[in-house]
């Protein structure tokens, strides 16, 4: 959420006519908010399970070469340190925009690890040309199917119904990205249909482009978190030994509170 390189920063950035690391600036303390909230409830919910001590990993065994690089580990979050900090404007001369930031992370990291020039250029463009061919394709589908609602009429019945109870838009600008990312296992698809289609209209409703746009990237975001058919969850089930449908219950309180909190600190 706090990732210049996030696809939906950028597309909320152009909806509201300002800059990505204005959405991130307008939005950080309620993703921080969350993250304080969903972490604080998972250790409780740790605790009271008796899950948080006596846990010996099975098949993991660390190699006796093998030794961490502090320095080597900062590099691939160095941009993002860089623009969050020049965001803040404490430091005037790091306010840049992400390809700057990118060029010099990448020129740092050459010379912090002494890696072939020209390999890192390659993986540097590669990581660069995927990351785009994803996001695009992803946006360019969101367009097309809300298109396709707004030519038979139903963006148009839905905004005019939201009008009326402009309650529910609060309500929904989250907890709809929220449930399609739960059950989905990706809130991607959904945020970037609810961003096109309802958030430039987001004035109606008496509030901001930024924040309908973030409360449904927040929502998307925390229900592909706790969905069950996620990678991210699968790979946790996997190594716990467990059915990921396990991993949804334990974690979906802590989660709803995260969303809640989320919600609360954008709105007010």
């Amino acid at each position: 959420m706090l990732n210049p390189g996030l696809a939906h920063n950028p597309f909320v950035a152009k909806i509201a006519g300002v800059d990505v690391m204005d959405v991130i600036s307008f939005q950080m303390f309620a993703n921080l908010a969350s993250l304080l909230v969903a972490t604080i409830g998972i250790v409780l919910v740790a605790r009271f399970l008796k899950e948080d001590k006596g846990y010996v990993a099975e098949g993991l065994e660390i190699e006796e070469d093998f030794h961490v690089k502090p320095l080597y580990a900062l590099m691939p979050v160095l941009p993002i340190l860089i623009l969050l900090v020049g965001s803040t404007g404490l430091v005037p001369a790091l306010k840049m925009g992400v390809p700057h930031a990118m060029i010099i992370g990448a020129i740092i990291t050459i010379a912090v690890t002494r890696a072939n020039p020209s390999d890192l250029g390659k993986a540097f463009f590669e990581g660069m040309g995927k990351a785009y061919g994803s996001i695009i394709g992803i946006i360019i589908s969101a367009g097309v199917f809300v298109a396709g609602l707004t030519s038979i009429g139903l963006v148009k019945a839905f905004i005019s119904a939201m009008v009326d109870n402009p309650a529910i838009v609060k309500l929904c600008a989250a907890v709809g990205p929220f449930l399609l990312g739960l059950v989905t296992g990706s809130g991607d698809a959904a945020t970037f249909a609810f961003n096109e289609a309802i958030t430039p209209h987001a004035a109606d409703f008496g509030l901001t482009s930024l924040q309908m746009g973030s409360m449904a990237t927040l929502g998307g975001t925390l229900g592909r978190t706790i969905s069950p058919i996620a990678g991210a969850t699968i790979i946790c089930a996997g190594i716990a030994g467990v059915n990921p449908i396990e991993i949804t219950k334990r974690n979906g309180l802590p989660i709803l509170a995260a969303l809640l909190t989320g919600m609360i600190v954008l709105l007010f």
